[in-house]
């Protein structure tokens, strides 16, 4: 320990001594861990920490599935059949989010719902903070009907009222007692869900099999592993499947870990960036590798003196990673503090898909023993080099003045160049990931989303059935609020719809064309399926190709008709006229006549594919959810709470939400695109920065150690010129040699991008060629610079060097 103190205090002195050296070589370490305890701090809290549930792993998701569509919900009568029959279970709940109105107060409000059986937080396994959960039963029809509420809302909405349980709240239209309220904090990943409902209360149960309104969370049994349930669910959906044919035909179950279906669309992102970032890491590690190296090639005498008078080469050696490591530690505690900011950074760019919660992420115990593993490690990945290769010194020629004792000998120089063509070669493969996935955003950007997206004002609203029972009554409402929005200043056009694109809403539907063969069951034909008014296409700027629009004539009592986009009319009538053509649908049950044709309409997201659409008249097809579409002169938020006042016009009971823009929800569906190209693009510009300075350090550290060289040269007569190319080659050497590995290597390794790219290939030459240009560029700027500089060398004053 005291030889270990007497290591770091003379450590601390020789850092003080060189703090040029010191502040260069913190700052990079800070940067390459910063970023790295950043992303290592959003993948711990979405990958790597257990969900806040007990024996977590244990909780699953189960869906059915079929030859064409591989996870789809539930029919309730299905899984009230796996509930009974399966052994692998410990617990099985149905679970289903669906706003809710709740009225009867100030101001109507719409709350999300989260509709379940009634042993769904046994299930979770929390326990209401006060009051009660469900009780056996009470999730069957007839059933008193009770609710449990969040922390947050009772907090926010009823200041947390101690006398709150036992309270009245009217949701929907119905009357529900308060049984209990949740832990505060408490959240199901699945949605954010405000209030706790009994299933049998959710407006879309059917308990036809052939609809699948149902999720299904389960628990499963200690001791009883995921294909174990998975072969009892496909063996009981068999015997489902031959006891109800017509329904259960070519139906099996898909069954997942929760946790594996929170994080599968987002675990492809955020490991590449915890690649790119780790890239970024070893290009610092190089770089402050050759700082050391350059530094103790000046400390030879000190080392050689040491040496001679004793000092064992484990001695030196033990100094030497001394210094290092408190170079690596004082750089990880830098790190940590670039990593909070990165934190904030990371919270403000994410989108809510990818962080759904900034408080869930935090610097625990597991990240700072991440940022402290990678402190240790970089502090031996760069102070391994310098201390084997000197602390076995030639001591004549270190202590001969007249020597090369300032000099570098050749297994040095061949070491700092290879470090320099590594951070070339691994900044080549940060950089082609960033241009290809800033190439795939721009090519996303560019797509047509088949509307005009500008001025548009947008808000969803839901109607209680118990208020509005009749189809009727549910048209005449939407027909009451559009014409008053229509009759608002500012307004162009307005309208109503069911699934707005891009807002997360959509639907579909099987059909049968009447003049063809009736399909086999499990092979029926299916499309998105929508219902619109006869404004939404001139509204949203979709393009009418053929035919009509919906008018005022096409009301209950009309013969049904639909507009199909032209994916569909191309796909079954190519070469025949599709107007006047019957379509049988399943949902709604009506066959309708094609009355003209529509341009396509991306619903998901920009790089969907055109798949059939049919559009139903939402007069002869009324529903109790609509989403009001308005387009205005000006800025449409502007227009909120006019419109807002519209709708309440109607009805002051009618709670409005989601009130947007359509142009954010389409940015909104880019978002996490637009998230790993922005931090790749940072991360690029980092390793293109630091690579660049690695090239400089060595080509400016090899026109010093030769300067002496270079006067000769220039007193025997090479023009300037010459002394320019002689450097310029050395540094082009290994600027080509990174760029033709970094080539080989982002060749193998773009492949993984494969999931983040839209119409660029992970090969994509233009791409490659273009950021090694690039690189190659910058890197030669680099070389030039010092290159430059020895050719200004004063031959009179190099030869006085020796």
């Amino acid at each position: 320990m005291e030889s270990f103190l007497k290591d770091l205090r003379y450590g601390i002195r020789m850092l003080l001594k060189k703090p040029g050296f010191t502040l260069v070589a913190v700052l990079t370490l800070a940067i390459g861990i910063g970023a790295n305890t950043a992303i290592f701090s959003v993948i711990d809290a979405i990958l790597i920490r257990p969900l806040p549930f007990p024996d977590s792993d244990r909780m699953v998701l189960a869906y059915t599935k079929t030859s064409r569509v591989p996870q789809q919900f539930v029919s309730y009568p299905d899984f009230q059949d796996w509930r009974e029959q399966s052994r692998s279970f410990e617990q099985m709940s149905a679970f289903a989010t669906q706003s809710v109105n709740l009225t009867g107060e100030d101001e109507p409000a719409r709350v999300r719902g989260g509709f379940v059986s009634e042993n769904f937080l046994r299930l979770v396994g929390v326990e209401p903070e006060a009051g009660r959960g469900f009780l056996p039963g009470e999730d069957l029809p007839g059933a008193e009907r009770v609710v449990v509420v969040n922390h947050e809302l009772w907090q926010a909405r009823y200041g947390g009222d101690p006398s709150f349980v036992g309270r009245k709240l009217t949701l929907n239209g119905e009357v529900f007692t308060v049984a209990g309220v949740m832990p505060r904090g408490f959240r199901f990943p699945l949605d954010e869900v405000e209030v706790w409902i009994p299933f049998s209360n959710y407006l879309n149960l059917s308990m036809d099999r052939k609809t699948p309104t149902t999720g299904v969370v389960g628990r499963l049994k200690s001791g009883v592993s995921l294909e174990q349930a998975r072969a009892e669910l496909d063996t009981i959906a068999s015997a489902l499947s031959a006891k109800y044919p017509d329904t259960n035909a070519d139906r099996g179950v898909y069954i997942a870990r929760l946790q594996e279906v929170l994080v599968e669309g987002i675990r492809p992102a955020l490991l590449i960036l915890l690649g790119a970032v780790g890239l970024v890491l070893l290009i610092a590690c190089a770089n402050v590798g050759n700082l050391l190296l350059a530094r103790t090639v000046g400390r030879q005498k000190e080392i050689a003196v040491r040496s001679a008078v004793g000092a064992t080469r484990a001695r030196i050696a033990r100094q030497f990673l001394t210094e290092t490591m408190l170079l690596s530690a004082v750089g990880g505690a830098a790190g940590l503090l670039v990593g909070l900011w990165g934190l904030d950074l990371l919270t403000a760019i994410s989108p809510a898909s990818l962080i759904p919660d900034p408080a869930m992420i935090e610097l625990n115990g597991t990240v700072l023993g991440f940022t402290t593993g990678i402190s240790l490690l970089t502090g031996l990945a760069f102070g391994l080099a310098p201390a084997i290769r000197f602390s076995r010194p030639n001591l004549v020629e270190s202590l001969n003045e007249g020597g090369r004792s300032s000099g570098e000998n050749l297994n040095n120089s061949r070491v700092r160049k290879a470090l320099v063509v590594s951070q070339v070669a691994l900044a080549m493969v940060v950089l082609i990931a960033s241009g290809l996935t800033v190439r795939s955003l721009i090519k996303v950007l560019k797509v047509d989303p088949g509307f005009n997206p500008s001025n548009l004002l947008t808000m969803e609203y839901r109607i209680p059935r118990t208020k509005y029972p009749e189809a009727a009554h549910q048209w005449n409402f939407h027909k009451q609020v559009v014409e008053r929005v229509k009759s608002l200043p500012g307004v162009r056009s307005a309208s109503v719809v069911l699934a707005l694109p891009f807002s997360g809403n959509a639907g579909s539907t099987e059909f049968v064309l009447p003049d063809r063969a009736e399909p086999a069951p499990g092979s029926e034909l299916r499309s998105q399926m929508n219902r619109a008014d006869k404004d939404f296409f001139e509204t949203m700027g979709i393009p009418l190709l053929k035919g009509r629009a919906f008018t005022d004539q096409d009301d209950a009592a009309s013969p049904p008709v639909v507009v199909i986009n032209q994916t569909m009319a191309r796909q079954f009538w190519p070469d025949d006229d599709p107007l006047g053509k019957q379509v049988r649908l399943s949902d709604p049950k009506i066959t309708a006549t094609v009355i003209g044709v529509v341009g396509d309409v991306k619903q998901g997201e920009l790089d969907d594919k055109s798949v059939p659409q049919i559009y139903a008249a939402y007069s002869q097809a009324p529903f109790i959810f609509a989403t009001l579409v308005v387009r205005t002169d000006s800025d449409p938020m502007n227009m909120a709470g006019a419109v807002r006042g519209s709708v309440w016009s109607v009805d002051k009971d009618q709670p409005v939400w989601k009130v947007r823009t359509q142009q954010s929800l389409l940015d909104g569906s880019v978002g996490q695109r637009r998230f790993v190209a922005t931090l790749l693009g940072l991360f690029s510009g980092i390793a293109l920065l630091l690579a660049a300075v690695g090239v400089y350090g060595v080509i400016t550290y090899s026109v010093n150690q030769r300067t002496h060289e270079i006067g000769i040269r220039m007193a025997l007569g090479a023009r300037p010129a010459a002394i320019l190319g002689m450097v310029m080659r050395q540094g082009m050497l290994m600027i080509f040699a990174g760029l033709a590995i970094g080539l080989a290597a982002s060749f193998l390794l773009t492949r993984y991008l494969s999931s983040l790219l839209f119409a660029v290939s992970p090969t994509d030459a233009t791409t490659f060629a273009g950021i090694a240009g690039l690189l190659a560029l910058v890197a030669l700027f680099a070389c030039y610079i010092p290159a430059r500089r020895a050719t200004r060398v004063d031959p009179i004053m190099a030869l006085k060097y020796e």
